[in-house]
């Protein structure tokens, strides 16, 4: 078998417009005559994908990710270009495809089954697999029309992925389900990806993007813009969310290009000690406000990589500003070594408002993280951004991110004793009260 599962090659699809009804009849009439416009759902989009990879689509509503898994999945002709296909495939899209609503769960699993290639003696092998997989007990016999949304998605996941797929296509559907089902499919999902199956994810759960997926591919107006790290692309994604904050123009120009904001911070020691190189190249963003060094150190000033679990590291960043920056902001990103995001944080979540900024001028900003997290490696990025317009508070403008520095070294403590048990500690308290012997009276 091929080792490539998926091949794209200038995969395009539009579909026409009419501004009338009375335009689309015209058209059907008169043959060669169309007042219709085209609208390009997808354009050019080029994708190779090996076998055993997990790929991710992200992008905004509208960019072309469910357009792009139809076509994978066959349901969706494209307008022009060639799909390559490798395997069965089994593809959970958008809620209801594949299911006969007047049918029972039973008749569905049956009919799913044999549309994935397996005939009837193989679909009753797996029938009890697939059955205490959906865990919808006696419904599993009245029609589908019948479930909710959370009944339906379990048993539309428990017949794609337990019917020997090579390639599976998640669309969304696990948004629906409660917290222990999807813990379900997750804990199935990674059980698919060790046997090797090819995965396409798309979620606007972006940590869990991250967290799973291999490389990860963002849409834009149906075109692929990147297609690489699963961090940077959920960077790339944030980047593109909303519209900067209109900048203050009225403001007095200061008119000194040396000017540093923090007077507590050593800003030549970030320079002569800086962890950043010139040569990175996980970098991106549009450098309006650039981050020109950074230093880690302890609570004692020394620079240092490695910590122990629950003392401090500083996080000494020196900016400075390419054009007016009116509403900076700065972020700090931490991944343990399977790449889930630990945790992030930044001064707007800190609620702390940093100075606008002129052009040519510094910002020494310090960050102090207690390293509150289980023994081990972690790298970090920093992510340097404008806040922007929109609802959503925690995204911004992304004008300089450097990904995967480190790695940053958690050591155990010399106590046997640990702390906690987990990825991170939680603020927690114990109390008690001792009335020594009692006698009280048990209503049981």
């Amino acid at each position: 078998m091929s080792e490539i599962a998926i091949s794209l090659k200038n995969v395009s699809k539009y579909y026409k417009r009419y501004a009338r009804p009375v335009d689309r009849l015209k058209e059907i009439l008169l043959p060669g005559k169309s007042n219709a416009q085209k609208f390009w759902a997808l354009q050019d989009i080029n994708i190779e994908v090996v076998r055993g990879e997990t790929i991710g689509i992200i992008g905004r509503n509208g960019s072309g990710k469910s357009t792009l898994l139809q076509i994978i999945a066959g349901t969706l002709t494209p307008t022009q270009g060639e799909v390559q296909v490798n395997g069965r495939i089994s593809a959970l899209l958008e809620l209801g495809s594949g299911f006969n609503p007047e049918f029972t769960g039973r008749q569905n699993v049956f009919l799913n089954g044999q549309i994935l290639g397996l005939n009837q003696k193989e679909i009753e092998a797996k029938f009890d697999l697939i059955t205490a997989f959906a865990d919808i007990g006696e419904f599993i016999d009245e029609p589908v029309k019948t479930y909710s949304s959370g009944m339906f998605v379990r048993l539309a996941f428990a017949v794609a992925a337990n019917c020997d797929p090579d390639i599976l296509i998640v669309d969304e559907a696990l948004a629906v389900g409660d917290i222990f089902f999807q813990q379900k499919c997750f804990e199935h999902i990674r059980l698919l990806q060790k046997c090797g199956v090819t995965i396409f994810y798309v979620s606007h759960d972006l940590t869990t993007t991250q967290s799973i997926c291999d490389r990860s591919v963002l849409m834009k107006d149906g075109i692929a813009i990147f297609d690489g790290d699963p961090n940077e692309a959920v960077n790339r994604y944030y980047s593109l969310l909303g519209q900067r904050v209109a900048v203050n123009t009225t403001h007095k120009v200061i008119n000194q290009t040396n000017k540093i904001l923090g007077t507590t911070i050593d800003f030549q020691k970030i320079i002569n000690h800086t962890i950043l190189r010139s040569d990175h190249l996980q970098r991106h963003g549009a450098l309006g406000l650039e981050l020109v060094a950074a230093r880690v150190c302890d609570d004692e000033d020394h620079d240092t990589l490695v910590v122990d679990m629950m003392s401090a590291l500083h996080f000494q960043l020196l900016l400075q500003a390419k054009e007016v920056i009116n509403t900076p902001n700065i972020g700090i990103h931490l991944y343990n070594r399977m790449g889930t995001l630990v945790f992030a944080t930044g001064t707007t979540q800190l609620r702390q408002r940093l100075p606008l900024l002129d052009t040519e001028d510094y910002l020494a900003v310090c960050l102090r993280l207690e390293m509150r997290i289980e023994p081990g490696e972690y790298s970090f990025n920093f992510t340097v951004a404008e806040d922007i317009t929109g609802d959503n508070p925690n995204i911004g403008f992304i004008h300089d991110c450097h990904e995967s520095l480190g790695p940053l070294m958690v050591v155990p403590p010399s106590d046997p004793l640990l702390p906690f048990y987990g990825i991170a500690q939680l603020p927690v308290t114990a109390e008690y009260e001792f009335k020594g012997k009692l006698d009280l009276m048990m209503n049981i």
